[in-house]
């Protein structure tokens, strides 16, 4: 085992020390997982990184604990040999666990409490895997997937930092400095915050649709049907905007996958940037859809093309995992500025609603964006000061800190 800095800016007592272990990554890998955690350091620290505004209070290492196989386990399975066992419940492009979580802890302990170099007050667990996947929780767990490595990074160090729950719909457990009930619309956590103080109003947009299907597209199409919130006449538009937002695997070009509404197609070229080209990886498709959609009831089919059909699938097969519409008001009634900070609906697995800061200018909301919110981004400081002051034994005021809303 042994330890390289990637970040440094102090001594560990007032930083906060993240740390990357390394697991399916054999001997001649080493400089491979160093390369890998250099990156995804840099993705944080570097001068237009989700953390450069902390850059000050972080430092950043690289453990490398060599394994006997190169890879991640699949099918519940972890590599035999590896020091922390990190798997893939099953085939698809989904979570990545831990099997061996006290070895982690054994290693994050002994290098904070070494005396001479390194430090770890949070371990990253990088998997070396191409693809996506990872969790959030006690540790963060990672893969070295060029897409999506960086934005899950990005994203579950979020919750673990500052901490602060999600920010996209048809979640649970809305918490943190970014979440606040619609009863506090006239006192709300982000008051400071906010673009229109005088005038603030929780904005008017609807999410008629959102489901993870997780199917195949190889076994058949994927279709369903819902309710928009736009009334049946035509001459009526309450929603006169709408986006589209999906996500898919194995889909490497859009002239591979058709998507209609009501029978109409829509455009997914917009949705595939040149940087993810060709990949089979998971991707997040956004389109927007500027004549909003029908009222009454609303058909979506997904299907593959006849070259799409032809290509071979990647790992987890030819999948749509998830596919969300938002209808939005008219400027009147919804602000989607970019950077506008005010009170936007949450919507609840269970139904409930809650307000959070911005529309999607965050990386809590939008995973595959670079930045915080200011929101986040003002809590974060704020924790990390907070984790600081308590590694030197100093009280922080709020000794069970946790998210709550």
């Amino acid at each position: 085992m042994s330890i390289q800095p990637l970040h440094v800016s102090g001594k560990g007592e007032n930083r906060v020390e993240l740390a990357f272990l390394s697991d399916g990554y054999v001997l001649e890998e080493r400089d491979k997982f160093i390369a890998d955690a250099m990156k995804l350091s840099a993705e944080l620290v570097s001068e237009n990184g989700a953390m450069a505004h902390v850059k000050d209070l972080l430092n950043t290492w690289a453990v490398f604990v060599p394994s006997i196989l190169s890879g991640i386990g699949v099918q519940n399975t972890p590599l035999l040999g590896n020091p922390f066992g990190l798997y893939r419940p099953g085939p698809e492009l989904r979570a990545v666990y831990i099997k061996h979580p006290k070895r982690a802890r054994a290693v994050c302990r002994y290098w904070k409490e070494n005396k001479g170099e390194g430090g770890c007050d949070s371990a990253i667990i990088l998997g070396n895997d191409p693809l996506y996947g990872g969790v959030g929780g006690e540790f963060t767990v990672i893969t070295a997937s060029d897409i999506n490595g960086r934005s899950i990074l990005r994203h579950e160090l979020g919750h673990t930092l500052i901490p602060v729950g999600d920010e996209y719909d048809g979640g649970e457990g809305y918490c943190g400095v970014n979440a606040d009930s619609v009863d506090n619309v006239s006192n709300l956590k982000w008051q400071d915050f906010l673009s229109d103080p005088g005038q603030t109003r929780i904005e008017d947009m609807q999410v008629p649709l959102q489901v993870y299907p997780w199917h195949d597209l190889d076994e058949a199409p994927y279709e369903v049907t819902f309710f928009a919130f736009n009334p049946i006449d035509p001459s009526i538009r309450l929603y006169p905007t709408a986006a589209l937002r999906l996500s898919l695997s194995s889909i490497p070009y859009p002239s591979h996958v058709r998507l209609t509404i009501n029978e109409l197609p829509v455009d997914l070229t917009p949705g595939y940037p040149d940087a993810w080209t060709a990949s089979k990886d998971r991707r997040w498709v956004d389109i927007p859809l500027s004549d909003g959609v029908p009222g009454g009831p609303v058909h979506v089919k997904i299907e593959l093309t006849e070259v799409g059909q032809l290509e071979p699938a990647g790992q987890g097969g030819k999948m749509v995992t998830s596919i969300e519409i938002m209808e939005f008001g008219p400027q009147e009634r919804f602000n989607g500025t970019a950077g506008h900070v005010g009170a936007y609906p949450l919507f609840g697995s269970d139904g409930s609603l809650a307000l959070r800061p911005t529309n999607d200018d965050c990386l809590m909301r939008i995973t595959t964006q670079s930045a915080f919110c200011p929101v986040c981004a003002a809590g974060l400081r704020t924790s990390l000061q907070r984790l600081i002051r308590a590694k030197s034994g100093q009280s922080t005021g709020e000794e069970n800190w946790s998210c709550k809303l």
